[in-house]
């Protein structure tokens, strides 16, 4: 290594510890990260690898390697570091910087992936929130694979859940996009403020307290973009849901986009800043608890709540650009969290159809209880509190290993191969074990588990046609909803027989 380079590693080592807070002389490549990586079998350089390259200098060699592109972000290697090091944060870092210097890798994979966050975010720049439609085409265009999922996205149209007029005329663009213009750019300026040093402890679950949910009250509603869109059925089953408990749902006037997997795979101002500003005017309206039925946004949105507790200089910046001073007033919940904090015996009282005869897998996947410490909604290995409301509806749930296995997140269009890989492995678990369906809370699951599942068992020809409910859905027919009202028949793997009988 030249002089040159050993300077410029030095620079982005600093740059890197600055970033994720990790002091990488704590890893002793125990291997627990690549051990439980779900993308690890197709890296070049799996997460112990990356961490032995940071932590011995070889910045420029970590930076070229397609493992940066196959990470999806699931924070497992995270969870389960014995020294407490942030091994996703890692990635993230080398992603961006890697993006900033042009010291990337060859790999085709990083053009896919390059290319589905560049058109996701030129979206959400454009429009404040995210237009489906607009973002495939971007996507395609940049990476001509122009035929991929042409069949699901006909069929999405025929079903209402893509508009293709929708992006003409900008009528559904949020009133406040000079805003959004101003925390792009406020992005691209470096943050004085170093994340803290992270240090060796134990980690121990210790849940929180459930919300107070009680009938006939109103909450905050953040649906997220994709519940407009390809995850529509998941929005007409919550409102049908809170509706049936007597729950009134109010949303965040103008809301954007949290920025997803794309913002926080490429920027890490870019992924608080976006939700800060949800957060500035949720607390603005006054609303104690914000129902974010998406896995993903409400992660994004709780952990940039506790970076708005904890950063006095994040606060200032989103009064800069919002004119509001965020509070961290309002809390986001996610469905399964609301249904606990309403109650076991006051949603048994309101059960009409009970789910007699199904026996479910309840997949929580990757971002419903992680980071740990900031969730802290169910044990990160063994949730349980799913399966809990299932009971409570009547229906049966399977013990099954794979729970909290990633399914491939927001890489369903650039890592379509991968996709498909992991969700056999998870389908495949989840039938040994008993399973006619899966039931989840996040609409990226619900997409690679229902949308992937006929691609997935051409290649693999040895699982059954297996339904996939969002939990809404199971909660509002057990109340007493017609499966065809809430859009149940909407899904791509068929899923009203398997009701039919209720």
């Amino acid at each position: 290594m030249s002089k040159h380079n050993l300077s410029s590693n030095e620079a982005f080592k600093l740059q890197i510890t600055r970033a994720t807070g990790n002091d990488y002389n704590c890893c002793y490549q125990c291997g627990k990260c690549t051990a439980g990586c779900p993308a690890g079998g197709f890296m070049d350089n799996p997460p112990a690898k990356i961490m032995r390259l940071v932590q011995a200098g070889y910045l420029d060699e970590a930076m070229r390697s397609n493992s940066l592109w196959f990470c999806v972000g699931c924070q497992t290697c995270t969870a389960r570091c014995p020294q407490n090091m942030d091994i996703a944060a890692t990635m993230d870092a080398l992603r961006e910087l890697a993006i900033k210097t042009g010291i990337v890798s060859e790999d085709r994979s990083k053009k896919l992936v390059t290319a589905f966050h560049t058109s996701f975010l030129n979206n959400i720049r454009k429009h404040g929130r995210l237009q489906e439609l607009s973002l495939v085409n971007s996507y395609k265009l940049r990476t001509r694979t122009f035929l991929q999922d042409a069949s699901s996205g006909i069929k999405m149209i025929r079903g209402g859940k893509i508009n293709p007029m929708a992006s003409f005329g900008g009528k559904e663009d949020i009133a406040g996009k000079d805003q959004i213009e101003k925390i792009f750019a406020l992005a691209e300026k470096e943050t004085h403020c170093p994340t803290p040093i992270r240090k060796p402890k134990k980690q121990t679950f210790a849940p929180q307290q459930p919300p107070a949910i009680k009938p006939g009250m109103t909450i905050g509603y953040y649906p997220g973009c994709s519940l407009s869109g390809t995850a529509k059925e998941y929005d007409i089953s919550v409102r049908k849901m809170c509706e049936l408990l007597d729950i009134g749902l109010e949303e965040i006037p103008d809301w954007n986009c949290c920025g997803a997997t794309s913002a926080h795979a490429t920027s890490h101002r870019l992924a608080l800043l976006l939700p800060a500003r949800n957060q500035a005017l949720a607390d603005a309206a006054g609303m104690d608890y914000v129902l974010t039925p998406c896995a993903a946004c409400q992660n994004r949105q709780v952990v940039t709540r506790k970076e708005i507790l904890d950063s006095a200089e994040l606060k200032r910046e989103v009064k800069a650009v919002t004119g509001i001073e965020p509070t961290g007033r309002a809390e986001f919940i996610g469905v399964t969290q609301l249904l606990e904090g309403y109650g076991g015996e006051e949603l048994a009282r309101r059960v009409r159809k009970p789910l007699k005869d199904i026996s479910l897998a309840c997949y929580y996947g990757c971002l419903l209880v992680r980071p740990m410490d900031v969730m802290s909604f169910d044990d990160p290995e063994n949730p349980v509190k799913m399966e809990g409301i299932v009971e409570t509806l009547g229906g049966k749930s399977v013990d099954w290993a794979f729970k909290i296995e990633c399914c491939g997140a927001g890489l369903t269009l650039a890592q379509q191969e991968m996709v498909e890989d992991l969700t056999h492995s998870i389908a495949r678990n989840a039938t040994a074990n008993g399973a006619q369906a899966f039931v989840v809370a996040c609409p990226l699951c619900h997409a690679n588990l229902d949308m992937r599942q006929e691609g997935m068992r051409k290649r693999y020809d040895d699982i059954p046609s297996m339904p996939v409910y969002y939990i809404s859905e199971l909660v509002a027919v057990a109340c007493g909803a017609d499966p065809a009202d809430v859009a149940v028949g909407k899904h791509f793997v068929p899923a009203l027989d398997l009701l039919s009988h209720l």
